[in-house]
């Protein structure tokens, strides 16, 4: 019974809580201007990115690939990495 009072009074300050940040214009405000931020940072990282393996006029930088993307993507990159730090 002890767990089912524990995840009731869980569940009831969770419910509190998230009606008082709901209506918090100060809680609404930061949350923008967090997630505007956040975007912004992305767009800046993809180009940077892009220009990275493009260069400057188009053509591909030598030596630079686009890194390959899901978990084969992960894997190459973590085993690279492993090689370099224990040779």
């Amino acid at each position: 019974m002890n767990a089912f009072a524990q995840r009731l009074a869980n569940w009831l300050a969770n419910e509190v809580l998230v009606k008082q940040l709901a209506r918090s214009k100060t809680f609404q405000s930061f949350a923008l201007r967090t997630h505007l931020n956040v975007e912004k940072a992305k767009g800046v990282i993809k180009e940077t990115a892009e220009e990275a393996v493009l260069g400057g006029a188009g053509e591909k930088v030598k030596g630079v690939q686009k890194p390959l993307g899901g978990f084969r993507g992960f894997a190459r990159a973590f085993v690279e990495e492993v090689k370099a730090d224990f040779g």
